[in-house]
Protein backbone atom coordinates (compact mmCIF):
# COMPACT_ATOMS: atom_id res chain seq x y z
CA UNK A 1 0.00 0.00 0.00
CA UNK A 2 2.66 2.80 0.66
CA UNK A 3 4.77 1.70 -2.51
CA UNK A 4 1.68 2.11 -4.34
CA UNK A 5 1.05 5.46 -3.23
CA UNK A 6 4.78 6.11 -3.09
CA UNK A 7 5.10 5.11 -6.87
CA UNK A 8 1.76 7.15 -7.66
CA UNK A 9 2.78 10.08 -6.09
CA UNK A 10 6.12 9.97 -7.69
CA UNK A 11 4.78 9.14 -11.24
CA UNK A 12 2.30 12.71 -10.66
CA UNK A 13 5.38 14.91 -9.74
CA UNK A 14 6.82 13.88 -12.98
CA UNK A 15 3.90 14.38 -15.31
CA UNK A 16 3.35 18.04 -13.26
CA UNK A 17 6.97 18.08 -14.41
CA UNK A 18 6.93 17.52 -17.49
CA UNK A 19 3.78 19.68 -18.32
CA UNK A 20 4.61 22.57 -16.35
CA UNK A 21 7.38 23.81 -18.50
CA UNK A 22 6.04 26.84 -19.91
CA UNK A 23 6.28 25.50 -24.07
CA UNK A 24 3.15 25.89 -26.41
CA UNK A 25 1.82 28.78 -28.17
CA UNK A 26 1.32 31.18 -25.00
CA UNK A 27 4.68 31.12 -23.80
CA UNK A 28 7.40 32.11 -26.24
CA UNK A 29 10.73 33.75 -25.21
CA UNK A 30 11.39 35.26 -28.79
CA UNK A 31 8.43 36.93 -29.06
CA UNK A 32 8.59 38.16 -25.37
CA UNK A 33 12.06 40.06 -26.32
CA UNK A 34 10.65 40.91 -29.76
CA UNK A 35 11.16 44.86 -30.37
CA UNK A 36 7.99 46.80 -30.94
CA UNK A 37 6.87 47.65 -34.54
CA UNK A 38 6.81 50.71 -36.17
CA UNK A 39 3.46 51.94 -37.95
CA UNK A 40 4.22 52.61 -42.03
CA UNK A 41 2.50 54.21 -44.46
CA UNK A 42 2.61 53.27 -48.29
CA UNK A 43 0.66 54.83 -50.87
CA UNK A 44 0.54 53.45 -54.78
CA UNK A 45 -1.26 51.32 -57.23
CA UNK A 46 -2.49 48.12 -55.82
CA UNK A 47 -1.60 45.19 -58.40
CA UNK A 48 -0.94 41.57 -58.76
CA UNK A 49 2.67 40.56 -58.22
CA UNK A 50 3.00 36.72 -58.50
CA UNK A 51 -0.52 36.31 -58.11
CA UNK A 52 -0.81 38.36 -54.88
CA UNK A 53 -1.95 41.51 -54.43
CA UNK A 54 0.87 44.26 -53.66
CA UNK A 55 2.03 47.60 -54.06
CA UNK A 56 5.50 48.79 -55.81
CA UNK A 57 6.81 51.77 -54.12
CA UNK A 58 10.34 52.69 -55.79
CA UNK A 59 12.61 49.41 -55.12
CA UNK A 60 10.53 47.56 -53.00
CA UNK A 61 7.84 45.58 -53.43
CA UNK A 62 4.99 45.45 -50.55
CA UNK A 63 2.57 42.12 -50.52
CA UNK A 64 -0.48 43.51 -48.96
CA UNK A 65 -2.57 41.62 -46.48
CA UNK A 66 -6.01 43.21 -46.28
CA UNK A 67 -8.95 40.96 -45.87
CA UNK A 68 -10.31 39.66 -49.20
CA UNK A 69 -14.07 40.72 -48.16
CA UNK A 70 -12.82 44.39 -48.77
CA UNK A 71 -12.44 43.30 -52.11
CA UNK A 72 -16.08 42.46 -53.01
CA UNK A 73 -17.14 45.29 -49.80
CA UNK A 74 -16.05 48.23 -51.36
CA UNK A 75 -16.96 49.43 -55.01
CA UNK A 76 -13.94 49.39 -57.45
CA UNK A 77 -11.10 48.26 -54.76
CA UNK A 78 -9.30 45.81 -57.21
CA UNK A 79 -6.30 45.67 -59.82
CA UNK A 80 -5.12 49.35 -60.33
CA UNK A 81 -6.54 51.10 -57.38
CA UNK A 82 -4.42 53.73 -56.10
CA UNK A 83 -4.64 53.48 -52.46
CA UNK A 84 -3.34 54.61 -48.86
CA UNK A 85 -2.25 52.07 -46.32
CA UNK A 86 -1.08 52.16 -42.97
CA UNK A 87 0.36 49.21 -41.28
CA UNK A 88 3.01 46.55 -40.28
CA UNK A 89 6.02 45.42 -42.82
CA UNK A 90 7.50 42.03 -42.15
CA UNK A 91 10.65 41.07 -44.66
CA UNK A 92 10.21 38.46 -46.88
CA UNK A 93 12.70 35.67 -45.91
CA UNK A 94 15.25 34.89 -48.81
CA UNK A 95 13.50 37.54 -50.71
CA UNK A 96 15.54 41.25 -51.06
CA UNK A 97 13.36 44.44 -51.31
CA UNK A 98 10.14 42.29 -50.69
CA UNK A 99 8.25 42.62 -47.53
CA UNK A 100 4.35 41.05 -46.13
CA UNK A 101 2.09 44.05 -45.45
CA UNK A 102 -0.47 43.79 -42.58
CA UNK A 103 -2.31 46.67 -43.09
CA UNK A 104 -4.85 48.43 -40.44
CA UNK A 105 -5.66 51.11 -42.00
CA UNK A 106 -6.80 51.46 -45.79
CA UNK A 107 -7.71 55.04 -47.75
CA UNK A 108 -9.15 54.43 -50.92
CA UNK A 109 -11.34 57.81 -53.13
CA UNK A 110 -10.95 59.69 -50.04
CA UNK A 111 -12.84 56.88 -47.74
CA UNK A 112 -10.70 55.44 -44.86
CA UNK A 113 -11.39 51.66 -43.64
CA UNK A 114 -10.02 50.59 -40.14
CA UNK A 115 -8.63 47.31 -40.90
CA UNK A 116 -7.23 46.86 -37.38
CA UNK A 117 -9.89 44.06 -36.25
CA UNK A 118 -8.40 41.92 -38.61
CA UNK A 119 -4.95 42.08 -36.50
CA UNK A 120 -4.81 38.24 -35.56
CA UNK A 121 -4.58 36.65 -38.81
CA UNK A 122 -1.02 36.69 -37.88
CA UNK A 123 -1.26 35.12 -34.85
CA UNK A 124 -3.06 31.91 -36.08
CA UNK A 125 -3.06 31.52 -39.55
CA UNK A 126 -5.92 32.81 -41.90
CA UNK A 127 -8.75 30.39 -40.68
CA UNK A 128 -8.15 31.53 -37.38
CA UNK A 129 -8.43 28.29 -35.38
CA UNK A 130 -9.38 28.87 -31.25
CA UNK A 131 -10.45 32.60 -32.90
CA UNK A 132 -13.88 31.13 -34.66
CA UNK A 133 -12.34 29.99 -37.44
CA UNK A 134 -12.56 26.44 -38.84
CA UNK A 135 -8.62 25.36 -39.49
CA UNK A 136 -8.34 23.66 -35.82
CA UNK A 137 -12.55 23.28 -35.43
CA UNK A 138 -12.83 26.91 -33.31
CA UNK A 139 -16.16 28.52 -32.07
CA UNK A 140 -17.76 28.24 -35.33
CA UNK A 141 -17.11 24.96 -36.24
CA UNK A 142 -15.82 22.64 -38.56
CA UNK A 143 -12.42 21.85 -38.56
CA UNK A 144 -11.27 18.38 -37.96
CA UNK A 145 -14.27 15.80 -37.46
CA UNK A 146 -16.79 19.10 -36.27
CA UNK A 147 -18.82 18.55 -33.61
CA UNK A 148 -18.63 15.26 -31.91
Amino acid sequence: MKRTIIVLLIALSAAGAAFGQGYGPAFNPALAQAPAQELVKIEGKLTLVQGYPAIVVKDKTYFVRIPQLMYGYVEGLGDGSLVKLEGYEQAVPFAANSFFFMATKLTFNGKDYDLSQHQNHGRMGMAGGAQGGTAMGGMMGGGRGGRR
